[in-house]
């Protein structure tokens, strides 16, 4: 068995917890999820959306806080023959967030506005599989028709993982308004990294002939027998020694074989594939040959089954990942006859790394050459995590006081992103950019009330090289409302809610079965839900 687990990594979320690209959150107001449009907006979230559009606002001082509560279900049905409940085994894994906040502050003099935020624009939850996950399984599950020959009927383990990422984003920006119709801003984020992993994978047992073993112990049995085996030529040496060479193994016992030894020796004969009905016919020299040419073979299958033994060993993870980059951001605002305006956003890549940094490791394997264990998450080791380049563009149009229409779309530039997140490979993931749009309606009831209704909907560019069962990436729909008050001149309070629609998607791959060159085919059907809600209080001074 060259490995039981793969790699990984991905299992922190450190994708777009629910709005935005692959990699990135665009959820980050109230009043982003009560419209699902804000690229046009002239309140104190353009600090994020639209930071040209903050000299819109009155001058002096203005504050916004929000929170969301997130939750998303991830589902994994797999299809591989051996796993329990196959051919529709599933693995559900479970995202909480309920804190997911987001802080602004501006101040506009007028030509002038400076600006501030805080806001998670990476990840933001946790993710938790407390069934383990099939990449985990699989290689367990093979166990049993691998050693089907040895009695081996049935398989458990326990595992489970619990990941969680965020990216805080710290951001700045300066906007100045050339005149009317035309203002401009530039800013910066610092991205700052943080993902942790804490997994086990405990007593995996095999049931062999009706009895519960360790697998470990199952594996360790197997290097003794089979060392056993290697071991006869020594044993029958000092008969054939004493000129008994030609003798057979029923006519050696005469000479000093033991008739334990004689059980052995044909029980070791049979396991290297000698026909039964030759065994008793052989000498005791053609049996030291037999077993000499088979003694590489047997002892490349020593070293399996002592490594495979140590693999079965009950593991645990415990992995810190930290990085930082920085995200440079430039913005125009237009504004016509004060009825329509656009606004325009280009963030720029951030190039990030994240360093491990490793209290306890998974062992995935061994070093055919030195025998040093290959571990999951090696302690210092880098992973690439950038996040792409974005253009959002949006406008709002207010035919009337109390009506207004918006819309955005956000294109991300992912074709530029090594997202196989190491410098090593060159793994094409990326078929097309992707793109995300959204639709809003506003309508007040009265000068302090109002109501929105609105719709956002992706369209996803990865190719299957990309999805597995803790990356994947769906075109979805969503379908978000809420409510907007006007406490007073210095206080807005918004509240909203959303719920997402993923588009299913199947991906047919292929494995080498544990210990073997059969490949097995199995499809994966990937599926999503996610639900927020969220409140927002805006202050003007």
């Amino acid at each position: 068995m060259k490995k039981i687990i793969s790699v990984v990594s991905a299992l922190v979320v450190t994708g777009a917890l629910f709005a935005g690209g692959l990699v990135t959150n665009t959820n980050q107001s109230a009043q982003y999820i009560r419209l699902l449009s804000r690229n046009a907006s002239m309140d104190i979230d353009a600090v994020y959306y639209n930071p040209a559009g903050l000299t819109k606002l009155a001058p002096g001082f203005h504050f916004g806080i929000n929170n969301q509560t997130v939750g998303q279900g991830r589902s994994v049905m797999n299809s591989y023959p051996y796993l329990h409940g196959a051919p529709d085994r599933e693995y559900i894994g479970t995202v909480s967030a309920p804190f997911f906040p987001s802080i602004y502050a501006a101040y506009n003099t007028g030509k002038l506005a400076f600006s501030a935020a805080f806001n998670p624009v990476g990840g933001g939850g946790g993710a938790t599989y407390d069934e383990g996950l099939a990449m985990i399984e699989m290689p367990i599950s093979d166990l049993v028709p691998v050693l089907q020959s040895r009695g081996a009927q049935d398989y458990r383990l326990e595992t489970n993982f619990v990941g969680s990422s965020i990216f805080y984003g710290f951001q700045g920006n300066i906007s100045y308004k050339i005149n009317d119709i035309i203002s401009i801003a530039a800013g910066a984020r610092y991205v700052m990294a943080r993902n942790t992993y804490e997994g086990k994978l405990e007593n995996i047992e095999l049931n062999m002939g009706g009895t519960w073993l360790p697998a470990s112990t199952v594996f360790s049995t197997i290097a003794t027998q089979l060392t056993s085996i290697v071991a006869i030529p020594t044993s029958i040496a000092p008969i054939i020694a004493a000129g008994y060479g030609d003798l057979t193994l029923a006519q050696a016992e005469a000479v000093g074989l033991t008739p334990t030894q004689r059980a052995g020796i044909e029980a070791g004969l049979a396991a290297i594939g000698v026909p039964a009905a030759n065994i008793p016919l052989m000498t005791i020299s053609q049996v030291s040959g037999a077993v000499t040419t088979a003694t590489p073979t047997l002892n490349g299958q020593i070293a399996q089954a002592t490594a495979t033994s140590a693999l079965m060993q009950n593991q645990s993870a415990d992995v810190l990942q930290t990085g930082s980059g920085i995200t440079p951001i430039i913005g125009v605002n237009l504004t016509f006859a004060d009825i329509v305006n656009v606004g325009i956003k280009y963030e720029f890549a951030t190039k990030l790394r994240v360093i491990n940094e490793t209290t306890s490791d998974f062992t995935t394997g061994f070093n055919p050459e030195t025998g040093a264990p290959v571990t999951m998450f090696p302690d210092g080791a880098e992973t690439i995590n950038d996040m792409p380049a974005m253009l959002a563009i949006g406008a709002e149009v207010r035919p009337t006081d109390r009506f207004m229409l918006t819309g955005s779309v956000n294109y991300y530039f992912d074709k530029k992103i090594d997202y196989d997140g190491s410098a090593d490979k060159d793994i094409n993931m990326i078929d097309k950019n992707f793109m995300e749009y959204a639709f809003g309606v506003e309508y007040g009831f009265t000068k302090k009330l109002r109501a929105s209704l609105a719709y956002a909907g992706t369209m996803t560019g990865v190719n299957l090289n990309y999805q597995d069962e803790l990356s994947y990436s769906l075109n979805t729909n969503t379908f978000g409302g809420g409510l907007g008050f006007r406490i007073s001149p210095m206080i807005d309070l918004n509240v909203g809610g959303i719920y997402t629609i993923y588009q299913e998607a199947e991906k047919t791959s292929s494995r080498a079965m544990t210990g073997t060159t059969i490949m097995v085919p199995f499809t994966e059907t990937f599926n999503k839900d996610t639900w927020v809600v969220a409140i927002g209080v805006d202050l003007h001074f």
